[in-house]
């Protein structure tokens, strides 16, 4: 008998690596179980679908540090700054 199944793989956007854990390719029956093994492992998955592996290379963390919202800046208008001049308002 013959039958088709549909499986999903994962394969880092950075560095194009496929999520192979005990070396050998992983196939997930749905997008749910993909997310919740690769992120055991130490990999993220975005919400736009995009897979980052767990290298701690420089390309990898500047894909996350791409990720995060800028810093909040917490000056006020007329509070001098770090090096004691006053940022313009």
């Amino acid at each position: 008998m013959i039958r088709e199944h549909t499986c999903i793989t994962i394969d880092c956007d950075v560095c194009r690596s496929a999520y192979e854990p005990d070396e050998y390719a992983v196939h997930f029956r749905n997008l749910a179980e993909a997310r919740d093994s690769t992120r055991r492992e130490g990999w993220t998955i975005t919400a736009d679908g995009k897979v980052i592996c767990g290298s701690e290379d420089d390309e990898h963390l500047a894909a996350l540090d791409a990720l995060m919202p800028p810093e909040p800046v917490m000056q006020v208008p007329g509070q001098l700054g770090f090096d004691g001049s006053e940022e313009p308002a």
